[in-house]
């Protein structure tokens, strides 16, 4: 596959799963999440108590700030472009199941930000990985935690036209961003949680840790500073029958806040920006190519209820 992009890993604040051909992929278990620090007196609970009918519509903006790689024509060519994107995301309108809350989650407008230099070919592929995009859809049955205990998501279909990096990175923001998992245990402002996450990223094993603390809660929303870490041990990773990845060593490091309702199944608002470093070598029966690369990238969310 002419697109299978390291940058996906340059990106990977938001990776939450490789991008393996199924015919259904769903997506990968929810963890448990673990308080570290249960914050100030007074310790109250943090549920979602969504109301059936809601409805959110959310935009998400992802691009690069700054990139640097050192890369030859062949790299170049195995890798693909790596562009920005805009999402327009619709939920709802959610309907009451026996632990909280279903909806569907439907990409209603898709839009690539290119780098400059693009070839006409690679403007093509982005186009159709848009095209793809555009009306796919998943149910989410969401407890009062925020974690999806069921799910339909056959974002699977037509995967082959989606940039990788699109298609890793739905997931595991809504999962670690869009929805901001909450505790098990009564919280107070200061109170910091974690949740631990193995991620393969084109098979390479990736062990990302997402954390939260609370820095302000009115009502039914509250608003968490977020940090998330990635790091990848030395190892061997196919990327296709010809073409294996050496990582010798990667590691991403993210910073940013959210601001959720209670009464909302997506964050009001979300920013985070990343900066990562990879080390890898693309080793094929022909040749060992090196690549360096580090990127630093940019998320925004905001989002509308309509409820």
């Amino acid at each position: 596959m002419k697109n299978i992009i390291l940058g996906a890993c340059l990106l990977a604040a938001l990776a939450a799963s490789g991008c393996k051909k199924k015919k259904t992929a769903p997506p990968p278990p929810e963890l448990t999440v673990t308080l570290v620090d249960p914050g100030q007196s007074p310790l109250e609970p943090l549920r979602y108590a969504i109301p059936a009918g809601t409805v959110v519509k959310t935009l998400l903006d992802i691009r690069d700030s700054e990139a640097v790689a050192e890369e030859t024509e062949d790299s170049a060519d195995a890798f693909g472009v790596l562009p920005g994107f805009k999402l327009l995301l619709h939920a709802g309108p959610t309907t009451l199941w026996a632990k909280g809350t279903r909806y569907v989650l439907r990409i209603s407008k898709a839009e690539s930000v290119l780098p400059e230099g693009v070839t006409e070919v690679q403007m093509a592929e982005a186009e159709q990985g848009v095209q793809a995009l555009r009306g796919m859809r998943g149910r989410f049955d969401l407890n009062g935690q925020g974690i999806v205990e069921d799910a339909d998501v056959p974002w699977a279909q037509g995967q082959e036209r989606i940039h990788p990096r699109v298609a890793i990175t739905i997931g595991n923001v809504r999962s670690a961003l869009a929805t901001i998992p909450l505790p098990r245990e009564p919280v107070g402002i200061g109170a910091v949680w974690e949740v631990r996450r193995p991620l393969r990223i084109w098979s390479a094993r990736v062990t990302q840790v997402t954390r939260y603390e609370l820095t302000d809660r009115v009502g039914g929303r509250f608003r968490v500073a977020i940090t998330v870490h990635q790091v990848a041990a030395p190892q061997v990773a196919d990327l296709n029958p010809q073409l294996e990845m050496h990582v010798r060593g990667y590691e991403m490091h993210a910073r940013g806040h959210a601001l959720a309702d209670l009464g909302l199944p997506l964050a009001l608002e979300a920013a985070l920006e990343s900066s990562s470093a990879a080390d890898i070598a693309l080793v094929s029966p022909e040749k060992t190519e090196p690549l360096m690369s580090a990127r630093r990238s940019v998320l925004r969310l905001v989002s509308k209820s309509e409820r």
